[in-house]
């Protein structure tokens, strides 16, 4: 995840590799979330310190003197955790099933010059599935929401032509592309890990890079006045998203949603200086194989907490015999007492005699 964090950042990395570079980086990330097994090739590295401390406080009873409740810490972070995950995932579900409900129940806009524009731009790029396209006040920023209906929302401001058609070709290629699905997963991952605040870094980063990764294929299809246009229509929601506006769900794709400085100036020098157009073939080969490689090795290590098992472990869980111990004999009777004269359990002649004969016999009437 730090990986693909700092790689999406630096434009040069761009310059060398493409855009479908960093995509394969967030796939093998949630591979690694979800793939947890060992390999026949894996090797285990103990951890006699720091693992085993860990273990010892996870493993530390919490009980009340007046019940018989008792958990340990770990299973309290547990409990913790899910049910933290379950009050997010209601959050955030709840969310984007209410916005994508509230921008459904609008009518469709009967601006008749842009349903054009949306067909010829649903022809253009070759995409059949329905599309309801809503304009509203309180909306700053251009997005799409949905996956099987898609929902584009548009904001109230004078766009022209171009502009306009470069917008929808952008918000239509995240549909195509099924950008939603990836927005879902990541969703998830938030979801069970809330309390990891690289999860958050992550999530923001994915949405910057399916950011690009639509101009990318914008910047296919138009030529330099067209991308000219567009990049004017970003300017226009830039300005207009200085306004505080009701926030769109996460699962939301929009177009200029991130008010970051940084990020709006590296997506108009990826279009203006026509990074995405350079192909590195070989260069992407290289560096998507010794992903792979680092995705793998990964998995060659495994730290596991390590200590050597008491002696009660090893008698499993009977008392220790000491050389302090010795044995009272009672006719054909044999005892083992402990040092405080207290008995510990009765044994054969046999096992007092090849087993514990380095106790001391004492008979009963002595």
């Amino acid at each position: 995840m730090v990986i693909t964090i700092l790689l999406r950042k630096n434009r040069a990395f761009y310059k060398y590799f493409s855009i479908h570079t960093i995509l394969i980086l967030i796939i093998l990330c949630i591979l690694k979330v979800f793939v947890v097994c060992e390999f026949p090739f894996t090797l285990s590295v103990d951890s006699t310190h720091i693992m085993t401390s860990i273990q010892s406080i996870l493993k530390c009873h919490i009980s009340h003197k007046n019940t018989t409740f008792s958990l340990c810490i770990g299973h309290i972070l547990i409990i913790f955790s899910l049910l933290g995950s379950i009050m997010f995932a209601y959050k955030r579900l709840y969310s984007s099933y209410k916005t994508y409900k509230f921008f459904n129940s609008l009518p469709q806009t009967i601006n008749s010059d842009i349903n054009k524009i949306l067909f010829d731009v649903q022809k253009f790029i070759n995409f059949n599935r329905k599309i309801k396209i809503i304009v509203h006040k309180k909306i700053k920023s251009p997005a799409v929401l949905g996956y099987f209906k898609p929902i584009i929302i548009l904001p109230q401001i004078d766009f022209t032509y171009d502009e306009i058609r470069g917008i929808f070709i952008h918000e239509i290629t995240h549909c195509k592309c099924k950008h939603i699905i990836l927005k879902l997963i990541i969703e998830f991952i938030k979801i069970l890990f809330w309390w990891n605040p690289l999860v958050y870094l992550f999530s923001n980063e994915v949405d910057n890079i399916l950011e690009f990764h639509a101009d990318k294929k914008l910047s296919a299809l138009l030529n330099e006045q067209e991308i000219i246009c567009y990049l004017e229509g970003i300017v226009k929601v830039v300005k207009n998203n200085s306004v505080k506006q009701n926030e769109l769900p996460s699962t939301a794709l929009g177009l200029a949603m991130n008010k970051s400085e940084s990020i709006i100036e590296q997506r108009f020098l990826m279009l203006g200086e026509k990074r995405y157009k350079e192909k590195q073939t070989l260069k992407n080969k290289i560096i998507i194989i010794i992903s792979l490689l680092i995705f793998l090795i990964s998995y060659m290590f495994v730290i596991q907490p390590y200590s050597e098992p008491t002696e009660e472990a090893y008698n499993d869980g009977a008392p220790v015999i000491t050389d302090d111990y010795y044995i009272i004999k009672d006719k054909d009777n044999y005892t083992i007492y402990d040092k405080n004269g207290n008995p510990v359990y009765a044994v054969s002649k046999d096992e007092a005699e090849k087993d514990y004969n380095y106790l001391k016999i004492v008979e009963e009437n002595q």
